[in-house]
C-alpha cells in the first residue's frame, strides 16, 4: 500500500501523477468527481471490492481516464484519505482555549465534523477501511497521535498526556463508531447538545481530573 504518498496533513508527498493532469479546471472537476465516487465505494465494498472499472462507470468516465489522473487503485486510495486542512485547523485551534473548557470543545468539534458531508465522507472512509487496510490504519493512528492529540493537550506533561491521550482517544472514537458507523439507534437518538455536555464532561476529566496510569 502506498501511505508514503500522502501525509495526513492533506499535503502530497512524492506522487507525480495522482490527479495532476490535464487542463486545471477540468482537472478539478474530473478529479473531485473520481474521488467523489471512490471514497463512496471504497466505505461502502472496501479497498478489494473496490474496482476502477466500477468507480469509472460511476463516475462517468472511462477507465483510462481514471488511471491517468491516478496510477492505480493504491494511489486513488491514498488520495481519498487525505484529511481536510480544515479538520486538522480545527484541532489546532483547540490549544487556543483554556484546557479548563476544552472538554465540551473537543466533542462538540468532532459531531461539527461529521455534519459536513464532504468532510464525513472522508473519515467514513479511513475509519472503515483502516480495519483491514495498512494505509488507512496509518492515517488514522498519525490523525490522532501526531494531530489531534498534541492539538487537544499540548501544554499537558508528555508522560501524562501518554495516558490522557489514550482515554481522549478511546472515548472519540467510540463515539464515532457508535453514532456515525455503526449508527447504533440509542447513539444516533440522542441530542447533540446532550453527546457535548456528558461525553465533553468525561474528556474534561481526561485532560484534568485524577486518572490512573
Amino acid at each position: 500500500m502506498c501511505a508514503s504518498l500522502i501525509s495526513y496533513f492533506g499535503e502530497k508527498v512524492d506522487d507525480p501523477t495522482a490527479a495532476k493532469r490535464g487542463p486545471k479546471a477540468q482537472r478539478g472537476e474530473v478529479a473531485d468527481r473520481i474521488l467523489l465516487t471512490a471514497r463512496t465505494s471504497f466505505a461502502s465494498n472496501g479497498f478489494a471490492a473496490t474496482t476502477l472499472q466500477g468507480i469509472a462507470r460511476v463516475a462517468g468516465v472511462d477507465t483510462k481516464l481514471v488511471r491517468y489522473y491516478f496510477s492505480s487503485k493504491e494511489a486513488l486510495l491514498a488520495a481519498c484519505l487525505v484529511v481536510p486542512p480544515e479538520f486538522l485547523e480545527n484541532n489546532r485551534r483547540l490549544l487556543e482555549l483554556p484546557i479548563a473548557e476544552r472538554g465540551e470543545a473537543i466533542v462538540r468539534g468532532l459531531l461539527a465534523s461529521w455534519a459536513n458531508p464532504a468532510l464525513a465522507l472522508v473519515l467514513r472512509t479511513s475509519l472503515l477501511i483502516a480495519a483491514h487496510e495498512p494505509a488507512a490504519m496509518d492515517v488514522v493512528r498519525r490523525v490522532f497521535s501526531e494531530g489531534l492529540i498534541p492539538a487537544i493537550g499540548g501544554d499537558i506533561d508528555p508522560d501524562e498526556l501518554v495516558v490522557r491521550g489514550g482515554l481522549i482517544s478511546g472515548q472519540l472514537l467510540g463515539l464515532a463508531f457508535t453514532r456515525f458507523i455503526f449508527a447504533v439507534p440509542q447513539a444516533v437518538a440522542i441530542e447533540d447538545e446532550t453527546i457535548v455536555r456528558n461525553v465533553g464532561a468525561t474528556v474534561q476529566r481526561y485532560l484534568t481530573g485524577e486518572v490512573s496510569g
